[in-house]
């Protein structure tokens, strides 16, 4: 009797509220667990749909024709269109602001400058060493030869020539003896006769103080820079120094 009284104490009695919290926890884990199981079963349903849909066709790859309609069409005004009042300088001066200087392009050609004239400068042809002496008293000697027989034969009357007129000569060598200057242009005159037929010998005479004096050869006159220089290239082309000086 005492043992039925003990086991139905009210102190040995469960709590209501330990009940229900245990209610609470079990509900919780069953509705997360079902969560659970709904997404994973969502997730292998796309990854089963994705591999065992149909593909659709792409059909043949599509290609661009070009437009056959005109795209450029000549203008009714090929110049351009004209706009009346462009010249006025009325539109340039509505800030008060001064007017802005074109530069005007000249036409492209040219006019031609005098040449300048440069003084000739005077330069002294030294002989060929070794050589050219041997050649002027070679021919200093011929001539003494022909002398004697020319002076039988009478001479003829000199015609008086018309004096030669210009401002050019050409130098052939420069001598210290006036002799063999002469000489000298006795035998390039032989060799170039048609070349120097219408020049006559200068010998002009410059002193040079402590070296001497010597004879320079030349030729004139020439009227025209441009007809000495001819005669000097052809003196040059037989092995002949030569240059151009003024008179």
């Amino acid at each position: 009797m005492a043992k039925q009284n003990s086991d139905n104490a009210s102190w040995l009695r469960p709590i209501p509220e330990e009940f229900t919290r245990k209610g609470m926890t079990s509900k919780r884990r069953m509705i997360l667990s079902a969560v659970t199981v709904v997404v994973l079963l969502g997730f292998c349903l796309l990854i089963w749909m994705s591999y065992t849909s149909d593909t659709t066709e792409l059909g043949p790859v599509p290609v661009i024709h070009a437009d056959g309609a005109v795209v450029k069409i000549k203008p009714d005004e090929p110049g351009g269109k004209e706009i009346r009042f462009q010249d006025k300088e009325v539109f340039n001066r509505v800030d008060n602001m001064p007017a802005e200087e074109v530069d005007v392009i000249a036409s492209s050609s040219e006019i031609p400058l005098k040449r300048p004239v440069k003084p000739e400068e005077e330069q002294v042809a030294e002989e060929a060493p070794a050589k050219a002496p041997q050649t002027v008293e070679k021919a200093a000697d011929e001539a003494d030869k022909i002398a004697p027989a020319a002076a039988a034969v009478p001479a003829p009357v000199p015609v008086k020539k018309a004096a030669p007129t210009g401002n050019y000569m050409i130098q052939i060598g420069a001598f210290a003896e006036k002799s063999k200057a002469e000489a000298f242009w006795a035998t390039v005159k032989k060799n170039n006769s048609s070349v120097l037929a219408n020049l006559s010998p200068v010998y002009m005479r410059v002193d040079l103080g402590a070296k001497g004096v010597l004879y320079r050869v030349r030729g004139g006159m020439i009227d025209d820079r441009k007809s000495a220089d001819n005669i000097c290239t052809k003196l040059k082309q037989n092995n002949q120094n030569c240059l151009v000086v003024t008179n």
